[in-house]
């Protein structure tokens, strides 16, 4: 295959997935990964894609983030909030879990406790249980989200009404001085009915994503009982968050 006709197959593939792993790319186009990992440096330098770890993804930021894609970033720093916000944790807590690549870093940090009862829309959340004989876990119903590996849509957003949680534990796209945003509405839209049906609820999010605006506000500031996040909030947030009476974790 000349190399015009695979790169453009290569840019079919990543913008219809939004990522691609540099060996999905390989077996599909029948070439190593080496040609692959050549194609995309030319490709970048043309501004056509970007290269992130172990793949590429597309240059514009899109609504849904692909799971695959999410789970390779940042990592660090949902590491180390996870390890601040596993402090709140205890024994036999009941939780709502929400599908994003943070709260899956975060069930690995609390992988200690037992007896825990979580309540997700993430279909890998719900997997990671499998590993943990004493907790229980239920997937909600719903509406299934390729790109985002969950559940969602009105009949998961019902079902959460059957449940109430000690804890709502979410993440988010964006956090700003009215709440946490979110670009996509069906997200925004589960996290809120987390909230209206936890005693209290936990939002974990990367220093990546302060100030960051999106149309969908899925949590109000007024809705946080604690915000973890890798390293201080700025001032702005620190102010609102101390004046809603917020515990930040960081």
């Amino acid at each position: 295959m000349i190399p015009k006709k695979r790169q453009d197959e290569i840019l079919e593939l990543v913008q219809e997935k939004q990522y691609c792993e540099y060996s999905f790319l390989a077996k599909r186009l029948f070439v190593s990964v080496a040609t692959v990992r050549r194609d995309a440096q030319e490709m970048e330098s043309r501004g056509l894609i970007r290269i992130v770890k172990n793949g590429i993804s597309t240059t514009n930021e899109p609504k849904d983030l692909a799971a695959d894609y999410s789970r390779t970033v940042n990592l660090d720093k949902k590491k180390q909030l996870s390890g601040y916000a596993g402090s709140i944790i205890t024994n036999g807590m009941s939780l709502f879990i929400d599908s994003s690549s943070t709260c899956l870093v975060f069930m690995r940090e609390i992988s200690e406790i037992d007896n825990l009862y979580i309540v997700t829309n993430g279909i890998v959340e719900a997997q990671e249980c499998f590993h943990h004989p004493n907790w229980h876990v239920s997937l909600i119903g719903g509406e299934i989200n390729k790109t985002l590996q969950n559940i969602g849509g009105p009949k998961g957003i019902q079902d959460i009404s059957n449940y109430h949680a000690d804890l709502s534990i979410f993440s988010c796209r964006g956090l700003i001085e009215q709440g946490a945003s979110d670009a996509n509405e069906n997200e925004a839209f589960l996290k809120r009915a987390f909230v209206n049906n936890s005693d209290k609820s936990l939002l974990l999010v990367d220093s990546t994503k302060i100030h960051k605006h999106n149309l969908y506000l899925g949590a109000q500031m007024s809705d946080l009982d604690y915000i973890a996040t890798d390293m201080p909030l700025p001032t702005d947030l620190a102010l609102e968050a101390n004046k809603n009476n917020i515990s930040l974790l960081s």
